[in-house]
C-alpha cells in the first residue's frame, strides 16, 4: 500500500512542535490574557534575529517559528486570514 502522505519526518516533527507550542500558548492565555501577545512579540523577535544574524541555512527553524505564529494568529501569508488553530475549542 502506498503512503499518501509524502511529507518528510522532519516536516511532521516541525508541524507537531508548532501544534504543541500553539496549544501551550493558548492554554496559558486562558489564565493570563496577555500571554499570547507577549509570546508572539518574542517569537517575531526570535524570527528576525535568526533570519538576520545567523550564518548558514536556518530555513527549517524559520519555518517552525512561522508555522507556530500562523497557528496562533490564523494569518497565513499565502492563504490570508484563517481562524486560529482550535479557535472553536471549548474546554
Amino acid at each position: 500500500m502506498e503512503d499518501k502522505d509524502k511529507r518528510s519526518d522532519l516536516h511532521r516533527a516541525k508541524l507537531g512542535m508548532a501544534m504543541v507550542s500553539a496549544c501551550l500558548v493558548q492554554t496559558l492565555n486562558e489564565t493570563d490574557p496577555t500571554f499570547q501577545q507577549r509570546f508572539l512579540k518574542r517569537m517575531e523577535a526570535a524570527y528576525r534575529v535568526l533570519k538576520d544574524n545567523t550564518d548558514g541555512d536556518v530555513k527549517e527553524q524559520l519555518e517552525a517559528l512561522s508555522w507556530t505564529m500562523e497557528l496562533l494568529t490564523g494569518w497565513d501569508p499565502i492563504g490570508g486570514r484563517q481562524a486560529p488553530f482550535l479557535a472553536d475549542y471549548e474546554p
